[in-house]
């Protein structure tokens, strides 16, 4: 999707020039939002999709793995909406 590439099999993404491995949760993590394709994941779908969590709102667990993959892969792979949730950059 646009510049990222995933590598299922392995667990290896990349934006850009170099590849990252990854946890298999942040993996989870970028796998589900790429495969929504853009669309904007909430992080009430992140936490049950990915954790198995129904809504806590107390936790930031989510915030924490999309502030770990934006380290790795950039800042501008995957995008924050305001009071919503995320989305990969298609760009």
């Amino acid at each position: 999707m646009g510049r990222l590439r995933l590598d299922v099999k392995d667990r290896v993404a990349a934006a850009g020039a170099g590849s990252v491995m990854l946890s298999d949760r942040e993996f989870r993590v970028l796998e589900y939002l790429a495969r929504r394709g853009g669309e904007v994941c909430t992080r009430e779908e992140l936490l049950a999709e990915v954790w198995g969590y129904s809504f806590d709102p107390g936790s930031n667990v989510v915030d924490v793995y999309v502030g770990r993959l934006r380290a790795k892969l950039g800042s501008q792979v995957i995008r924050a909406v305001r009071n919503v949730g995320y989305r990969i950059d298609a760009a």
